[in-house]
């Protein structure tokens, strides 16, 4: 039985016209209710195994990548989110992807739970559970690529339910804005027990540490933001977030170093972002960061791409923290999107490579060769 308490806390980011919510609760890691045309949901779940393997897994409730939602949105006829379920998945073993799947199902393929932690995309799911003051989360996968890849198994996020008010303010939660963000997950233990098969055969049962946070908007990305950076990198005992948003032309910009034990450090005194890159699309996104605050500095560095499109970007990186004098390093993964690219139609046949949809098959998926050159 599921007893909901109230949020947390919350941090207004932004004190204009658009509201960013940053809140921390396991109890309101649930369905929303997503009144508007252009809203969307997602869970997004990464872990950093030993033996060089990394994944990433997320579930969506209303897609803000699928041409299907944006022609419905354009054609000025009314849509409804929960039409466009979708799951992404993306393996990596070190730092090169070697099984990669992002699918939209039909509705009555996919549920969300607005009383509890839960959610289901085809064959693949996720459920959270809190006993006393541990979180569990179990997120089962089993896609299957038409050309015969399956990944399958589950993985286990297990942490502590820290107390994350120190990232926010006395103000209460009494609905969701343009934008809220869930930080449920920033450091926990993981189990893995995977199986890859098709073009390459591996078993994957270890462990390592994970991070799970969840996203709802209640308007189309791009008119909520221009452009949007995260990273989590696990550093020793902690871990490094940052969260970046050009709104309205001006930079939005919060980072925390949060340990294990739930105490938190802000690194929002000084936050530079410099030497710009950019893709075979001419995306432009900046390489490096760096915090500062109160003698503690963290140096970020986006070493390798992994994923790179016309509007979105995921990195591995590096980071340096220093910390009394004391330097520490670590590997970790950093995202960076530009939204109003996704509805660039000139784009749309590089998605169709990417995204298979309900109802048709995947030209490109259909082919091992073709399909692992679209990574």
């Amino acid at each position: 039985m599921y007893h909901f308490k109230d949020t947390k806390q919350i941090e207004p980011f932004f004190h204009s016209a658009v509201i960013m919510q940053i809140i921390s609760d396991f109890y309101k890691d649930t369905q929303t209710n997503k009144l508007n045309s252009g809203s969307y949901e997602w869970w997004y779940f990464d872990v950093k195994l030993k033996e060089g393997y990394s994944l990433v897994v997320i579930f969506y409730d209303g897609n803000p990548f699928s041409r299907r939602y944006i022609k419905k949105m354009e054609s000025n006829r009314e849509t409804n989110a929960s039409d466009y379920p979708a799951i992404s998945i993306s393996l990596y073993k070190d730092g090169v992807p070697i099984f990669y799947s992002f699918e939209e199902v039909n509705p009555v393929e996919a549920e969300f739970s607005e009383t509890k932690p839960f959610g289901r995309v085809g064959d693949n799911s996720f459920e959270g559970f809190k006993d006393k003051n541990e979180l569990t989360y179990k997120v089962i996968l089993n896609q299957k690529l038409e050309c015969g890849d399956r990944l399958s198994g589950s993985l286990i996020f297990k942490s502590l339910d820290n107390d994350l008010s120190g990232i926010m303010t006395s103000n209460e939660v009494t609905h969701y804005n343009e934008h809220c963000w869930n930080l449920v997950m920033a450091n926990s233990r993981v189990e893995c027990n995977l199986n890859l098969a098709g073009f390459l055969d591996e078993k994957i049962e270890n462990t390592g540490r994970g991070y799970h946070d969840h996203n709802t908007g209640s308007e189309p990305m791009k008119d909520s933001f221009k452009e949007w950076y995260w990273g989590r990198y696990h550093i020793g005992s902690a871990t490094l977030i940052y969260y970046l948003m050009m709104v309205n032309g001006d930079w939005k910009k919060k980072a925390w170093l949060i340990d294990k034990d739930g105490s938190i450090k802000n690194l929002d005194q000084r936050i530079e972002m410099s030497n710009n890159g950019f893709n075979l699309f001419g995306l432009v996104s900046a390489r490096i960061f760096q915090f500062e605050s109160d003698g503690i500095q963290a140096f970020v560095q986006l070493d390798k791409v992994v994923d790179s499109g016309p509007f979105y970007q995921r990195f591995f990186g590096k980071v340096i923290l220093s910390r009394g004098g004391k330097p520490e390093q670590a590997m970790g993964i950093s995202e960076y999107i530009y939204p109003s690219r996704i509805y660039s139609r000139i784009f749309w046949p590089l998605v169709n490579m990417r995204i298979k949809y309900p109802g048709k098959s995947h030209w490109v998926q259909r082919n091992q060769k073709l399909y692992r050159l679209t990574w």
